[in-house]
């Protein structure tokens, strides 16, 4: 095998999140009296922090940001984290990759705390160790979350491949280091060749690399 580890981003790739991450959007927008949007607007933020949606679709400073991104967080944390589901065939995905010798992570712009709940939930931990997530300030980068995670799997940067579905994660992966393989059933990249359509589709696509 070419590579040796799999870090998986969680929105868009290993769970349909969007349901649960919309009405906590919609709850701080409406707490704050934002201007409002609509739910596909509000589906088009997904994968960025929510600081930095705050600033670029809101136009708020980077203070009055992480006020709402705190506002957002805790709602969704304490009522929508678990409006969420697995892709098709999700799990057996994981077992696999897991039986095959492949050492797997997570590493999401979700808060940590939360992104360990999530995965705890819905049984993703037992095969993705370690699982980073954001601090509250998201004072690290993506690409520094996907460096952790290469520190505890122990392995080098040429045998981890970064699995997600958004120009943001195929970014973090080049600036760490590590390959890319995109999924088209997510929330950023759609009918793009060569990536994949569902998490069964991986499989084929590391043979390729």
């Amino acid at each position: 095998m070419k590579y040796r580890a799999l870090v998986w981003d969680i929105d868009g790739t290993l769970l349909n999140t969007l349901k649960g991450l919309v009405a906590a959007y919609q709850y701080t927008i409406e707490q704050l009296n934002l201007p409002k949007k609509s739910y596909e607007e509000i589906a088009t933020f997904i994968g960025p922090t929510p600081q930095t949606i705050f600033v670029s679709k809101f136009g708020l400073s980077e203070i009055e940001a992480q006020n709402a991104a705190d506002v957002f967080r805790d709602r969704y944390k304490n009522v929508d984290l678990l409006k969420a589901e697995p892709y098709s065939n999700l799990l057996s995905v994981l077992e696999s990759f897991s039986k095959m010798g492949y050492k797997q992570a997570v590493a999401t712009n979700k808060r940590q705390d939360y992104a360990v709940d999530i995965c705890k939930h819905f049984g993703i931990d037992k095969y993705c160790q370690p699982i980073y997530g954001a601090d509250n300030f998201n004072k690290l980068s993506k690409a520094e979350l996907i460096k952790n995670c290469l520190k505890d799997l122990e392995v080098a940067d040429n045998q981890v491949v970064m699995i997600g579905d958004t120009i943001g994660d195929k970014v973090a992966a080049e600036q760490a280091g590590v390959g890319f393989i995109g999924v088209n059933y997510g929330f950023g990249f759609k009918n793009i060749e060569g990536y994949a359509n569902s998490p069964s589709e991986i499989l084929d696509l590391l043979k390729d690399k």
